[in-house]
Protein backbone atom coordinates (compact mmCIF):
# COMPACT_ATOMS: atom_id res chain seq x y z
CA UNK A 1 0.00 0.00 0.00
CA UNK A 2 1.40 3.34 -0.63
CA UNK A 3 2.41 5.64 1.81
CA UNK A 4 0.43 8.76 2.07
CA UNK A 5 2.99 10.95 0.85
CA UNK A 6 3.22 8.99 -2.27
CA UNK A 7 -0.33 8.71 -2.79
CA UNK A 8 -0.78 12.37 -2.58
CA UNK A 9 2.56 12.98 -5.03
CA UNK A 10 0.58 10.38 -7.57
CA UNK A 11 -2.95 12.22 -7.20
CA UNK A 12 -1.50 15.68 -7.64
CA UNK A 13 0.32 14.23 -10.95
CA UNK A 14 -2.89 12.71 -12.32
CA UNK A 15 -4.74 16.14 -11.09
CA UNK A 16 -2.29 18.41 -13.45
CA UNK A 17 -2.13 16.03 -15.98
CA UNK A 18 -6.70 16.27 -15.99
CA UNK A 19 -6.20 19.80 -15.79
CA UNK A 20 -4.01 20.08 -18.79
CA UNK A 21 -5.48 17.47 -21.28
CA UNK A 22 -8.27 15.70 -19.78
CA UNK A 23 -9.48 13.46 -22.65
CA UNK A 24 -6.42 11.41 -22.26
CA UNK A 25 -6.45 10.47 -18.75
CA UNK A 26 -8.50 8.21 -17.41
CA UNK A 27 -12.19 7.81 -17.94
CA UNK A 28 -12.04 9.18 -21.18
CA UNK A 29 -9.98 6.66 -22.79
CA UNK A 30 -12.55 3.68 -21.55
CA UNK A 31 -15.29 5.93 -22.29
CA UNK A 32 -14.32 6.54 -25.83
CA UNK A 33 -13.48 2.61 -26.78
CA UNK A 34 -17.05 2.16 -25.42
CA UNK A 35 -18.69 4.71 -27.38
CA UNK A 36 -17.17 5.22 -30.38
CA UNK A 37 -15.83 1.70 -30.51
CA UNK A 38 -12.33 2.48 -31.42
CA UNK A 39 -8.77 3.63 -30.24
CA UNK A 40 -8.44 6.69 -31.85
CA UNK A 41 -9.19 8.44 -28.66
CA UNK A 42 -12.12 10.90 -27.29
CA UNK A 43 -10.92 14.43 -28.61
CA UNK A 44 -10.01 12.65 -32.18
CA UNK A 45 -14.02 11.30 -32.17
CA UNK A 46 -15.28 14.14 -30.77
CA UNK A 47 -14.09 16.97 -32.49
CA UNK A 48 -13.89 15.10 -36.00
CA UNK A 49 -17.56 13.99 -35.78
CA UNK A 50 -18.16 17.66 -35.05
CA UNK A 51 -15.78 18.62 -38.38
CA UNK A 52 -17.37 16.09 -40.33
CA UNK A 53 -21.38 17.87 -39.52
CA UNK A 54 -20.28 21.17 -39.76
CA UNK A 55 -18.46 20.70 -43.24
CA UNK A 56 -21.79 18.49 -44.59
CA UNK A 57 -23.58 20.97 -43.67
CA UNK A 58 -22.21 23.84 -45.08
CA UNK A 59 -21.41 21.43 -48.36
CA UNK A 60 -24.88 21.04 -48.88
CA UNK A 61 -24.40 24.83 -51.50
CA UNK A 62 -21.90 22.77 -52.68
CA UNK A 63 -22.47 21.10 -56.14
CA UNK A 64 -19.98 17.86 -57.19
CA UNK A 65 -21.73 17.38 -60.99
CA UNK A 66 -23.45 15.21 -62.01
CA UNK A 67 -22.94 11.46 -61.21
CA UNK A 68 -24.44 8.26 -61.51
CA UNK A 69 -26.40 6.42 -58.96
CA UNK A 70 -23.48 3.54 -58.41
CA UNK A 71 -20.94 6.34 -57.36
CA UNK A 72 -23.58 8.07 -54.72
CA UNK A 73 -24.32 4.81 -53.65
CA UNK A 74 -20.67 4.13 -53.13
CA UNK A 75 -19.45 7.19 -51.26
CA UNK A 76 -22.32 6.22 -48.69
CA UNK A 77 -21.39 3.02 -48.51
CA UNK A 78 -17.97 4.39 -47.69
CA UNK A 79 -19.38 7.22 -45.07
CA UNK A 80 -20.97 4.01 -43.24
CA UNK A 81 -18.44 1.27 -43.43
CA UNK A 82 -14.83 3.19 -43.47
CA UNK A 83 -13.82 1.31 -46.47
CA UNK A 84 -13.81 0.73 -49.88
CA UNK A 85 -11.49 -0.52 -52.57
CA UNK A 86 -11.86 0.07 -56.42
CA UNK A 87 -9.77 -0.67 -59.43
CA UNK A 88 -10.32 1.17 -62.76
CA UNK A 89 -10.98 4.74 -62.07
CA UNK A 90 -7.17 5.45 -63.01
CA UNK A 91 -5.67 4.95 -66.32
CA UNK A 92 -2.92 2.43 -66.33
CA UNK A 93 -1.11 5.10 -68.32
CA UNK A 94 -1.00 7.66 -65.69
CA UNK A 95 -0.23 5.04 -62.94
CA UNK A 96 2.75 4.10 -65.12
CA UNK A 97 4.15 7.32 -65.27
CA UNK A 98 3.71 7.88 -61.22
CA UNK A 99 5.32 5.46 -61.19
CA UNK A 100 8.62 6.11 -63.07
CA UNK A 101 8.60 9.65 -61.49
CA UNK A 102 8.06 8.51 -57.59
CA UNK A 103 10.80 5.89 -57.61
CA UNK A 104 13.24 7.93 -59.45
CA UNK A 105 12.96 10.98 -56.89
CA UNK A 106 13.16 8.36 -53.76
CA UNK A 107 16.29 7.40 -54.71
CA UNK A 108 17.60 11.07 -54.79
CA UNK A 109 14.73 12.70 -52.10
CA UNK A 110 13.52 9.67 -50.14
CA UNK A 111 15.08 8.09 -47.87
CA UNK A 112 15.47 4.54 -45.98
CA UNK A 113 14.56 4.09 -42.34
CA UNK A 114 15.48 0.69 -42.64
CA UNK A 115 16.48 -1.90 -45.12
CA UNK A 116 13.04 -2.84 -45.46
CA UNK A 117 11.37 0.39 -46.68
CA UNK A 118 12.18 3.25 -48.58
CA UNK A 119 10.14 6.54 -47.95
CA UNK A 120 9.67 9.65 -49.97
CA UNK A 121 7.53 11.85 -48.04
CA UNK A 122 4.70 14.59 -49.22
CA UNK A 123 6.67 17.65 -48.95
CA UNK A 124 9.08 16.21 -51.90
CA UNK A 125 6.25 15.67 -54.26
CA UNK A 126 5.93 19.38 -55.66
CA UNK A 127 9.77 20.01 -56.66
CA UNK A 128 10.40 16.25 -57.32
CA UNK A 129 7.29 13.98 -58.54
CA UNK A 130 4.65 16.35 -58.84
CA UNK A 131 2.76 13.90 -60.87
CA UNK A 132 1.48 12.11 -58.15
CA UNK A 133 -1.38 14.68 -57.66
CA UNK A 134 -2.57 12.94 -61.41
CA UNK A 135 -4.58 10.40 -59.48
CA UNK A 136 -7.08 12.89 -58.42
CA UNK A 137 -8.82 12.66 -61.71
CA UNK A 138 -12.42 13.88 -62.26
CA UNK A 139 -13.67 10.95 -61.65
CA UNK A 140 -12.11 9.88 -57.96
CA UNK A 141 -12.55 13.79 -57.22
CA UNK A 142 -16.08 13.55 -57.33
CA UNK A 143 -16.40 10.83 -55.54
CA UNK A 144 -14.61 12.27 -52.67
CA UNK A 145 -16.32 15.28 -53.02
CA UNK A 146 -19.73 12.90 -52.51
CA UNK A 147 -18.52 11.16 -49.90
CA UNK A 148 -17.44 14.49 -47.73
CA UNK A 149 -20.30 16.15 -48.54
CA UNK A 150 -18.41 19.29 -50.22
CA UNK A 151 -14.63 20.54 -51.02
CA UNK A 152 -11.95 18.51 -49.29
CA UNK A 153 -8.44 18.94 -49.31
CA UNK A 154 -4.65 16.83 -49.38
CA UNK A 155 -2.89 17.36 -46.53
CA UNK A 156 -0.13 15.19 -46.69
CA UNK A 157 0.85 11.99 -47.67
CA UNK A 158 4.07 9.74 -48.57
CA UNK A 159 5.56 7.01 -51.34
CA UNK A 160 6.62 3.60 -49.50
CA UNK A 161 8.68 0.69 -51.08
CA UNK A 162 8.12 -2.07 -48.59
CA UNK A 163 10.47 -5.13 -48.59
CA UNK A 164 10.28 -8.81 -46.88
CA UNK A 165 11.13 -8.44 -43.47
CA UNK A 166 12.83 -11.44 -41.39
CA UNK A 167 10.45 -13.72 -38.72
CA UNK A 168 13.36 -13.06 -36.34
CA UNK A 169 13.22 -9.21 -36.84
CA UNK A 170 9.67 -8.96 -36.68
CA UNK A 171 9.58 -10.70 -32.94
CA UNK A 172 12.03 -7.68 -31.90
CA UNK A 173 8.38 -5.51 -32.31
CA UNK A 174 7.23 -3.49 -35.03
CA UNK A 175 9.33 -1.97 -38.36
CA UNK A 176 6.45 -0.20 -40.11
CA UNK A 177 2.64 -0.35 -38.71
CA UNK A 178 2.19 -4.05 -39.49
CA UNK A 179 -0.05 -4.47 -36.12
CA UNK A 180 -3.89 -3.76 -35.58
CA UNK A 181 -4.45 0.02 -34.70
CA UNK A 182 -6.07 3.26 -35.35
CA UNK A 183 -4.44 6.47 -36.23
CA UNK A 184 -4.38 8.87 -33.56
CA UNK A 185 -6.27 11.44 -35.93
CA UNK A 186 -9.76 13.29 -36.16
CA UNK A 187 -12.29 10.61 -37.28
CA UNK A 188 -13.25 13.28 -40.13
CA UNK A 189 -9.87 12.41 -42.04
CA UNK A 190 -9.67 9.44 -44.65
CA UNK A 191 -6.57 7.92 -46.15
CA UNK A 192 -6.21 6.70 -49.54
CA UNK A 193 -3.57 4.43 -50.67
CA UNK A 194 -2.97 3.42 -54.35
CA UNK A 195 -1.04 0.71 -56.02
CA UNK A 196 1.89 1.41 -58.29
CA UNK A 197 2.15 -2.33 -59.23
CA UNK A 198 0.15 -5.59 -59.45
CA UNK A 199 -0.29 -6.76 -55.57
CA UNK A 200 -0.91 -10.40 -54.40
CA UNK A 201 -1.70 -11.64 -51.39
CA UNK A 202 2.26 -12.54 -51.06
CA UNK A 203 3.14 -8.85 -51.48
CA UNK A 204 1.88 -7.68 -47.86
CA UNK A 205 -1.22 -5.52 -48.56
CA UNK A 206 -2.34 -3.31 -45.86
CA UNK A 207 -5.46 -5.28 -44.45
CA UNK A 208 -8.14 -3.27 -42.50
CA UNK A 209 -11.74 -3.79 -40.82
CA UNK A 210 -15.07 -1.70 -41.29
CA UNK A 211 -16.09 0.56 -39.00
CA UNK A 212 -18.64 -2.19 -37.49
CA UNK A 213 -16.67 -4.91 -36.90
CA UNK A 214 -14.18 -2.70 -35.41
CA UNK A 215 -16.76 -1.36 -33.06
CA UNK A 216 -17.44 -5.05 -32.59
CA UNK A 217 -13.71 -6.06 -31.15
CA UNK A 218 -12.57 -2.76 -29.61
CA UNK A 219 -16.05 -3.35 -27.44
CA UNK A 220 -15.04 -6.33 -27.11
CA UNK A 221 -11.44 -5.69 -25.42
CA UNK A 222 -9.07 -4.95 -27.94
CA UNK A 223 -7.44 -1.75 -26.69
CA UNK A 224 -4.17 -1.46 -27.80
CA UNK A 225 -1.77 -2.61 -30.90
CA UNK A 226 0.25 -4.99 -28.34
CA UNK A 227 -2.81 -6.94 -28.28
CA UNK A 228 -1.71 -11.13 -29.17
CA UNK A 229 -3.45 -14.11 -29.16
CA UNK A 230 -6.98 -14.40 -29.68
CA UNK A 231 -8.30 -11.29 -30.12
CA UNK A 232 -5.85 -10.54 -33.06
CA UNK A 233 -7.24 -13.85 -34.51
CA UNK A 234 -10.28 -13.03 -34.67
CA UNK A 235 -9.43 -10.07 -36.33
CA UNK A 236 -7.26 -11.77 -39.02
CA UNK A 237 -10.08 -13.97 -39.43
CA UNK A 238 -13.14 -12.06 -39.11
CA UNK A 239 -15.31 -11.68 -42.89
CA UNK A 240 -15.26 -7.87 -42.99
CA UNK A 241 -11.46 -7.98 -43.32
CA UNK A 242 -10.71 -5.97 -46.88
CA UNK A 243 -7.14 -6.35 -48.52
CA UNK A 244 -5.61 -4.25 -50.58
CA UNK A 245 -4.80 -7.01 -53.10
CA UNK A 246 -4.84 -5.61 -57.22
CA UNK A 247 -3.83 -4.32 -60.45
CA UNK A 248 -1.74 -1.17 -60.52
CA UNK A 249 -3.76 1.76 -59.85
CA UNK A 250 -6.06 -0.11 -57.22
CA UNK A 251 -7.32 2.64 -54.66
CA UNK A 252 -8.35 1.64 -51.15
CA UNK A 253 -10.53 4.57 -49.13
CA UNK A 254 -10.14 4.26 -44.94
CA UNK A 255 -11.09 6.27 -42.57
CA UNK A 256 -8.50 5.19 -40.37
CA UNK A 257 -9.35 6.55 -37.28
CA UNK A 258 -12.23 4.92 -37.20
CA UNK A 259 -10.92 1.60 -38.62
CA UNK A 260 -8.42 -1.66 -37.49
CA UNK A 261 -5.70 -1.60 -40.46
CA UNK A 262 -2.24 -2.77 -40.29
CA UNK A 263 0.09 -2.76 -42.87
CA UNK A 264 1.40 -7.05 -44.42
CA UNK A 265 4.73 -8.18 -44.67
CA UNK A 266 5.66 -9.15 -47.91
CA UNK A 267 6.96 -13.00 -48.91
CA UNK A 268 10.76 -13.64 -49.35
CA UNK A 269 11.40 -11.24 -52.62
CA UNK A 270 8.36 -9.83 -52.90
CA UNK A 271 7.33 -6.40 -52.05
CA UNK A 272 5.42 -3.18 -52.18
CA UNK A 273 5.26 -0.14 -54.22
CA UNK A 274 2.28 2.44 -53.06
CA UNK A 275 0.96 6.07 -52.40
CA UNK A 276 -1.09 6.98 -49.48
CA UNK A 277 -2.51 10.79 -48.95
CA UNK A 278 -4.37 11.76 -45.76
CA UNK A 279 -7.87 13.51 -46.71
CA UNK A 280 -9.91 16.09 -45.10
CA UNK A 281 -13.03 18.49 -45.45
CA UNK A 282 -12.28 22.11 -46.01
CA UNK A 283 -14.32 25.13 -46.94
CA UNK A 284 -12.47 26.35 -49.81
CA UNK A 285 -12.90 24.94 -53.45
CA UNK A 286 -10.95 21.73 -53.71
CA UNK A 287 -7.51 21.57 -55.06
CA UNK A 288 -5.91 18.60 -55.58
CA UNK A 289 -2.49 20.02 -57.14
CA UNK A 290 -0.66 20.66 -53.48
CA UNK A 291 -0.76 20.08 -50.31
CA UNK A 292 -2.56 21.97 -47.68
CA UNK A 293 -2.67 22.54 -44.14
CA UNK A 294 -5.71 20.79 -41.94
CA UNK A 295 -6.71 23.34 -39.43
CA UNK A 296 -8.44 20.86 -37.60
CA UNK A 297 -4.97 19.48 -36.12
CA UNK A 298 -4.24 21.94 -34.50
CA UNK A 299 -6.26 21.19 -32.17
CA UNK A 300 -6.67 17.54 -32.30
CA UNK A 301 -2.66 16.76 -32.47
CA UNK A 302 -1.53 20.59 -31.85
CA UNK A 303 -0.16 20.88 -34.95
CA UNK A 304 0.10 24.42 -36.79
CA UNK A 305 0.94 23.18 -40.25
CA UNK A 306 2.22 26.29 -42.49
CA UNK A 307 2.57 25.08 -46.30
Amino acid sequence: MPSPLTFTKRATSFAKGFVRDPFTHWPFPVISRRVYGNLSGFRQNLYGSIDTSLHRFAGRSHHAGTYDADTLSQAKALREHGVAKMSGWIDPTTVETIRTSVLAAAETGGRNPSEYMTLLESHAFAEHTPEVFDIFNPRVTQFLEHYFGGPFLVNSGSFRLTRHVPPDVLKQGEVYSDRWHTDSGPTSMLAIFVLLSDLGLDGGPTSALDIPATKDVVRQGYASRKETGQMTAQIENNPARVEMTGPAGTIMFVNVARCLHRAGIPSEGKYREWLQFRLFPCRDATDTTRLRPAKILKYTNRIDQDY
